[in-house]
C-alpha cells in the first residue's frame, strides 16, 4: 500500500472530527429488536474498506463535545454529504417522542472507502429493526413530501432502496435483519451485499480481529487500514491501527495500537529507528528511547514555561520515538513536513491552526503503542 492510498487515512479521522461534531448518532437513537441484540455490524463491512469508525453512544460524546473549548473551531465539516442529509432529515425527528422512536442509542458503525475516503465515499451501518425502520422513513417522508419514495433495484437476489434527495442526488439503503446500511454511492452498497453474500467482510480480516477488542462503554474508536504514522508505512496491506477518542476541556487525543504481521510490524520497528531528528521553532522530532529521555528530562529541569514545552515535558521518557509541532506554522507548508505529519493534517492544516499537536510512539513487544495529543492554543 503506497503513501497515495495510506493518505487516504487522514481524510478518516477528520470526518471523526465532524461526526462528533454533528448529528450522525440520529439513525443511532433507533431501539433494536431483542433477537437482534448479537449482530455485528462489522459482517457486513467490505474488507476492502480503508478504514472504518465504530461507537456504541455517539449521543454521549455529542454532548461531551459541545462543552469544550475547540467544539467551534472543529465544528465545520458537517454541512457536507451524507452528514447533512441526516442532521437536516433525521435528527428532528429522532428527538421527539411523537413518531414512536426509541431513545435507545444502539452501535453504529461507519466504514470508508477508496478512492477518496471523503463523506461521499462512506457506509453508515445502524443496529435497525423493521418496525422502527418504517416509522423513521414514514418521519422522514413527512418532511420531505410525497417524493421520498423509493425506488428498488436488485442486485445479487437482494433489494437496494433508492431515495431521492433532491433533483441530483440520492441515497441507497439496504436493510436486513436487525440492520440497515446507507449510502451516496449505490456501488458501496453493492460491495456491502458482496461481503454478506461471498464471506469477505472485515470479520474475516485476521489483523483486523486482534486490532478490535472489546471496550468498555461509551467508547468512540477509528480503526485505519494503514500504520500509525506516514514514516513508518511499508506498504504491508495487513496492518491496522486503532485509535481511541477522549476528550477533556483543553484537549482531545487518540490513543491505540498498532497491529499487523510480524514482518510489517519490523518493517515499521525499522522505519521507526531511522526518521531524523528535527529541533527547531515550533517543531521537534526525535526518534530513539535515549533521545527522548534526554530531551524531555533537559526541558522538565529548565525555567521555560510556554505551551509547547509543556507539551514536550508531558510527554513519556520511554517513548521510542516523538513529536511535537506548532500547527500555526505547519500549516503554513504542510508538504515540508509530509513524512512525520498524519496525512489527514496535511489535507486539513488550517482545520488544527489552534493546536499543539504531541505525538509519541513507544515500542511494546511485539505492537507499538501510539498517542496522539491535541492541545488547544486559545
Amino acid at each position: 500500500m503506497g503513501y497515495r492510498t495510506v493518505a487516504k487515512f487522514g481524510v478518516l479521522l477528520s470526518v471523526i472530527l465532524f461526526c462528533i461534531g454533528v448529528g450522525l448518532y440520529g439513525f443511532a437513537r433507533l431501539n433494536a429488536a431483542d433477537k437482534d441484540k448479537d449482530i455485528d455490524l462489522v459482517s457486513w463491512v467490505p474488507d476492502d474498506c480503508i478504514g472504518v469508525m465504530e461507537t456504541d453512544n455517539i449521543d454521549f460524546f455529542m454532548n461531551a463535545f459541545s462543552r469544550m473549548a475547540y467544539a467551534a473551531q472543529l465544528d465545520t465539516l458537517h454541512r457536507v454529504g451524507l452528514i447533512k442529509t441526516i442532521l437536516n432529515d433525521i435528527i428532528p425527528y429522532i428527538s421527539s417522542s411523537d413518531h414512536g422512536i426509541s431513545n435507545e442509542v444502539n452501535q453504529m458503525m461507519v466504514s470508508f472507502h477508496a478512492p477518496s475516503g471523503s463523506s461521499r465515499d462512506l457506509v453508515a451501518y445502524f443496529r435497525l429493526g423493521k418496525p422502527e425502520r418504517k416509522k423513521l422513513l414514514k418521519a422522514i417522508r413527512e418532511h420531505r413530501g410525497k417524493e421520498f419514495i423509493p425506488r428498488e433495484e436488485g442486485y445479487r437476489g437482494r433489494t437496494i432502496e433508492i431515495f431521492p434527495i433532491d433533483s441530483s442526488d440520492f441515497l441507497s439503503v439496504y436493510s436486513g435483519d436487525g440492520f440497515l446500511a446507507i449510502s451516496y454511492q449505490k456501488r458501496l452498497i453493492e460491495r456491502v451485499i458482496d461481503a454478506e453474500k461471498d464471506g469477505t467482510s472485515l470479520k474475516e480480516d485476521v489483523v483486523f480481529a486482534s486490532v478490535r477488542q472489546p471496550k468498555s462503554a461509551n467508547f468512540l474508536t477509528l480503526y485505519a487500514h494503514s500504520s500509525s504514522i506516514p514514516a513508518i508505512d511499508g506498504g504491508e496491506k495487513e496492518c491496522w491501527s486503532e485509535f481511541d477518542i477522549h476528550m477533556n476541556s483543553e484537549v482531545f487525543y487518540l490513543s491505540g495500537v498498532m497491529h499487523a504481521s510480524d514482518v510489517c510490524m519490523q518493517r515499521a520497528v525499522d522505519h521507526l529507528r531511522a526518521i531524523p531528528s528535527i529541533s527547531g521553532d515550533s517543531l521537534l522530532v526525535l526518534s530513539g528511547q535515549a533521545k527522548v529521555d534526554s530531551c524531555i528530562s533537559k526541558r522538565v529541569a529548565s525555567s521555560r514555561t510556554s505551551l509547547f514545552d509543556e507539551c514536550v515535558s508531558n510527554l513519556s521518557r520511554d517513548a521510542s520515538y516523538i513529536m511535537v509541532a506548532d500547527m500555526d506554522k505547519i500549516a503554513q507548508k504542510p508538504e515540508y513536513y509530509y513524512s512525520y505529519l498524519p496525512p489527514f493534517l496535511q489535507r486539513h492544516p488550517d482545520l488544527f491552526r489552534p493546536f499543539i499537536l504531541s505525538v509519541q510512539i513507544t515500542e511494546v513487544e511485539d505492537r507499538l503503542s501510539h498517542i496522539f495529543v491535541f492541545t488547544y492554543k486559545e
